[in-house]
């Protein structure tokens, strides 16, 4: 079975030598001059592998990275282009902001002579898992969750943990949520998968709570979560079976793109208000989250996309919307958390900004369990500066 590869260049030339050399290893090949040609044809971004320039007449390769990721695509992307090296490493740096498995950087004039290089180890790394395999995972217990800390900005608290799973795939190792979360909506699975990841989080919060440690954890829910059937009473049972604390659970819904019926909705997440738990609307300030939602619903926390927050110690409009998210935050009388905090001056901006909770690399990465417990431990307002301290230095050095 053949891999599908799409190549993004408005050079003729590049298009059908790209296409040439690809399909020498086996890829079947798209082919796209310019944003405007991916917006009226969609089904071109049905690929593993994007071969981007950077220059695209009115666009640039930035414009399409913003593209794929409002289209939450997870291709990986290696960078063709005349451009110079920095404006190279800038578009790749953003691209890894956004979430993007970037393979680097080819100049055009390279092309012939170095794009085997880049495709080996991509194409020795495992194939993507099937619906059977991500089933028979859920089934068998193979998913698991790594802990991402939130601290209160203002006082450098620690004051809760996302929730994030992964899986502990028998051959592929350790996956990341971009390669099988589309897999699991795609076939059905996201449902049981959300339950899976509650019932997980759930009884960590209980091994917490016997440690004495009285913090809250954040867990992702799709929309299908929202529609499932009995959706109350299945909350209910898992509740009382890990005597869960409801008024240390947010709920996040991570796509609001895909409440169709506001009122139902509306009915659904108010319940799960009146049960104790805090509400979070992910991703705002993307197409993914609206005003009405955040009218309509009963949300107790808006959570600021990371791609504004990644680009506010750079970008004065991304510094500007990131603040007036605040502010709207603020006037509603919601928790604005920002995600995706990445250097210390994007820290120190969100605490003056009045950003309420904070969660990033500049804090923590997601850590195993045990490994949240160790952190948590050796935890001090000191020691999350001194951490700063050495990302900053590693930055400037690298």
């Amino acid at each position: 079975m053949l891999s599908n590869a799409l190549i993004i260049d408005d050079d003729l030339e590049v298009q059908l030598l790209g296409k040439e050399l690809l399909s020498q290893h086996g890829y079947e090949v798209q082919t796209a001059g310019s944003l405007g040609e991916l917006v009226r044809q969609p089904a071109l971004l049905n690929a593993e592998l994007i071969l981007l320039d950077f220059g695209l007449g009115e666009f640039t390769g930035l414009d399409i990275l913003d593209y794929l990721y409002d289209l939450r695509i997870k291709a990986s992307i290696l960078l063709i282009s005349s451009c110079a090296q920095d404006t190279a490493g800038r578009a790749i740096a953003a691209g890894k902001a956004l979430g993007f498995h970037m393979l680097g950087f080819l100049p055009k004039a390279k092309l012939f002579t170095d794009l085997a290089s880049f495709l080996e180890p991509f194409k020795k790394a495992p194939k993507a898992p099937t619906s059977n395999e991500l089933a028979k995972a859920i089934h068998e217990k193979q998913l698991f969750l790594v802990y991402q800390p939130q601290i209160d900005l203002q006082k450098n608290q620690v004051i809760s943990a996302e929730a994030l799973v992964r899986w502990q795939d028998p051959q592929r190792g350790v996956l990341y949520p971009d390669s099988f979360i589309r897999l699991a909506e795609q076939s059905g699975l996201m449902l049981p998968l959300t339950w899976y990841v509650i019932e997980l989080a759930m009884k960590q919060q209980a091994q917490w709570l016997s440690q004495g440690w009285d913090l809250n954890i954040s867990i992702n829910i799709p929309a299908a979560f929202i529609q499932a059937e009995g959706v109350l009473e299945t909350f209910d049972q898992l509740t009382q079976v890990h005597n869960a604390v409801l008024s240390k659970i947010t709920l996040e819904l991570t796509e609001t793109v895909g409440v169709e019926c506001l009122g139902y909705a509306c009915y659904v997440l108010k319940a799960l208000r009146q049960r104790g738990c805090k509400l979070s609307l992910d991703d705002f300030g993307t197409g993914h989250s609206s005003l009405k939602q955040l009218y309509r619903l009963p949300f107790s926390e808006l959570k600021i996309d990371r791609s504004f927050v990644s680009q506010i110690d750079r970008d004065q409009e991304a510094l500007v919307i990131t603040e007036s998210i605040i502010d709207l935050g603020r006037r509603l009388g919601l928790t604005v958390v920002a995600e995706g905090i990445e250097t210390s001056a994007q820290f120190t901006l969100l605490a003056e900004a009045g950003c309420t909770v904070g969660q990033g690399y500049c804090i923590a990465h997601p850590l195993t369990a045990g490994a949240f417990n160790t952190w948590l431990r050796e935890y001090s307002p000191s020691a999350l500066i001194a951490h700063q301290m050495s990302m900053f230095s590693c930055s400037k050095a690298c």
